[in-house]
């Protein structure tokens, strides 16, 4: 496939392609440094400091005495092994992440495993509008498919942190496209279609779902080009004129919604029944991605969350690694299975996305003529009674469950990253504490957090843990409640909280987080079945957040227009997700109905008043803060 021109007045977006075909989107992959091992000693004391803040003083007493023991002993012999795992393997962590925190979970992975998002379209350009379905869908297909083809080109500009320094992409982008995960007895798999140029073909078909029934066709012309925006159009509109005019589909999607066991045994029935079964099946799996043409017509952006995050399982196939949600009324959201890469590399699909649309205006500009093309196929599955009383099943038990989860979409606009920046303060820091300050308010304690960070200058890295819950910024939360503070103690406690923050941040950056190598020694003792470490077993570890037990679980998304959402890691927890732009912060809040205590609302509007504090805060004390730097 030779080097693709651009439509006349379709503009790409530059920023995100390489300025030249001499630099490849995986070139540096390989050259990345190995995943380190911390120190036993800083990782063990990195998680004492954030149990102080979580148990009485007897109860630290005994954790800091269950640590030493567990240095000196047992914990030493599970981290040599662990050294002598990273000589053979350049990322220690990656395939124990994969299996232990999304491939071996035998729960459903949805609502509590699947990622969505809300579009960020601005709605002055495109509103809530019946009949806009099939045109939307076709232009952000059409940018949706120029990124794959910018990937399968290796045109996609190779990602760097604001310093320059180079980030692992096979890992992740390379399994956004032609992916699929499937479900096993115990273990799931992930099933790999995409391929570079370089590396021989892909699959080069979509699946679209409509009313419970599944159709495919292909995007790339007999030239290898990808169809213009008005034949992906005609394609769509034939199949939502025959699903309109015709009975629901069969709906075999909601299966994915099942239990991880039930539905591969589901699955094995499935291809049992007949030949063409497997045949559809294997058609799904490679596809490009899912666009889901969604009969709801959500209106608010937290409607359009809520139904991106649950929505309809009869429209969706939840294993798919992409589906783009293309609502009734024009607007859109993403679903997208975690396990083969990380929310931001999805935001940097959306926001290419985003770039492409305001660059034409929010309509076509290429050629309108629509070429004779070969008709959408639908995908008939063979049912029996079994998996038709499975499907209603499955459906029910999806419904019951998404109406425990609470979402929230909004945005903060008093100020955003110009602000902060300008008073030489990071961004990410001044936003974490002001959620540590809010949730302090609300709740009158603080909350074990968890910040995703990033280590992806490593090879194949993703993820480390920030906890983010600090001794400095409860101190500062207690201050600012304090009446008989100082405006200088406050001030100064603020500023100590953000700086702790950034050291933390930076440090599980370079992978030095505990969380990652605490797994990893956790894992060693049970693969070499040995009697469970205490430190694993003491109430400590899981009042710490240890364990998947981290009352707030967020992430940063980056200084887009894009945000994201999955649920809380507890039961009385909170999910909550942000970007920050230069004039607004905005966030996605979860939580789970069933706990009385928890109120994405309440610490919304608390993270809000914290926002306009700190700000007038900064402001009284304009001068010491940029006299420290």
């Amino acid at each position: 496939m030779g080097e693709k021109k651009e439509h006349e007045g379709m503009r790409l977006p530059r920023q995100m392609l390489s300025v030249n075909r001499q630099e490849r989107s995986f070139q540096y992959d390989d050259q990345l440094p190995n995943l380190p091992v911390p120190s036993l000693e800083v990782t063990l004391e990195k998680y004492l400091q954030s149990v102080k803040l979580f148990v009485s003083k007897e109860e630290f007493d005994r954790t800091q005495q269950i640590v030493r023991e567990f240095r000196d002993g047992i914990g030493r012999q599970l981290h040599n092994k662990l050294l002598q795992k990273a000589t053979k393997e350049r990322n220690w962590m990656e395939k124990w992440w994969e299996e232990y925190a999304y491939l071996g979970i035998r729960d459903p992975h949805v609502p509590s495993g699947n990622f969505a998002a809300a579009d960020p379209y601005p709605r002055q350009f495109w509103p809530p509008q019946e009949g806009t379905q099939v045109h939307r869908a076709a232009l952000v297909s059409w940018f949706g498919l120029k990124f794959w083809e910018a990937l399968k080109t290796e045109t996609l500009r190779a990602d760097r942190a604001a310093n320059g320094t180079r980030f692992a992409m096979r890992g992740q982008y390379h399994r956004m496209f032609n992916e699929s995960k499937i479900p096993g007895e115990k273990i799931d798999q992930l099933h790999f279609y995409f391929k570079t140029e370089r590396e021989g073909c892909a699959p080069s078909h979509v699946l679209v779902i409509c009313r419970g029934r599944y159709f495919t066709f292909d995007v790339l012309d007999g030239g290898g080009s990808i169809m213009t925006a008005p034949e992906l159009e005609s394609q769509l509109r034939h199949i939502r004129e025959i699903c309109d005019g015709q009975p629901q589909g069969s709906a075999v999607g909601a299966l994915t919604s099942e239990h991880r066991t039930v539905w591969h045994r589901l699955r094995k029935h499935l291809i049992d029944l007949h030949p063409d079964n497997l045949r559809h099946l294997e058609v799904i799996q490679s596809a490009i991605f899912v666009i889901s043409l969604d009969d709801a017509s959500p209106v608010t952006p937290t409607e359009v969350l809520r139904e991106s995050l649950f929505g309809n399982a009869t429209l969706r196939w939840f294993d798919k690694s992409i589906s783009c949600i293309i609502f009734r009324n024009g607007l859109i959201g993403r679903n997208c299975d975690h396990a083969p890469f990380d929310g931001m590399i999805n935001s940097q699909l959306i926001y290419f996305t985003y770039l492409g649309l305001v660059h034409c205006g929010y309509q076509w500009l290429g050629p309108m003529t629509v070429r004779d093309l070969a008709q959408p196929q639908e995908l008939n599955f063979h049912l029996d009674d079994k998996i038709i009383a499975a499907i209603s099943a499955a459906d029910k038990r999806y419904q019951q469950k998404k109406e425990s989860v609470e979402v929230l979409n909004d945005s903060f606009d008093g100020f955003g990253r110009s602000f902060i920046r300008k008073h030489k303060l990071h961004p990410d820091a001044f936003v974490q504490n002001a959620l540590q300050y809010a949730y302090y308010r609300l709740h009158q304690k603080p909350a074990p957090t968890y910040q995703t960070a990033t280590t992806r200058k490593f090879y194949n890295g993703r993820t480390e843990t920030v906890r983010t819950c600090t001794k400095e910024s409860v101190t500062w939360s207690q201050t600012m409640l304090d009446k008989s503070a100082s405006e200088r103690q406050r001030l100064t406690m603020l500023l100590l909280a953000i700086d702790t923050h950034v050291r933390l941040m930076e440090e599980a950056k370079e992978g030095k987080g505990c969380d990652r190598h605490l797994l990893g020694l956790q894992i060693l003792s049970m693969e070499n079945d040995l009697t469970m470490p205490e430190i694993f077993l003491d109430p400590s570890w899981r009042k710490s957040g240890g364990g998947g037990n981290f009352i707030l679980s967020s992430s940063f998304l980056g200084y887009l227009p894009v945000t994201g959402c999955v649920t809380p890691m507890c039961r009385n927890g909170y999910g909550f997700f942000y970007s920050i732009e230069d004039q607004r912060i905005n966030v996605n809040i979860s939580t789970f109905t069933a706990d009385a205590e928890t109120s994405a609302d309440k610490l919304f509007d608390l993270f809000c008043q914290s926002l306009v504090e700190m700000k007038q805060l900064i402001d009284r004390n304009s001068p010491i803060v940029k006299a420290r730097l």
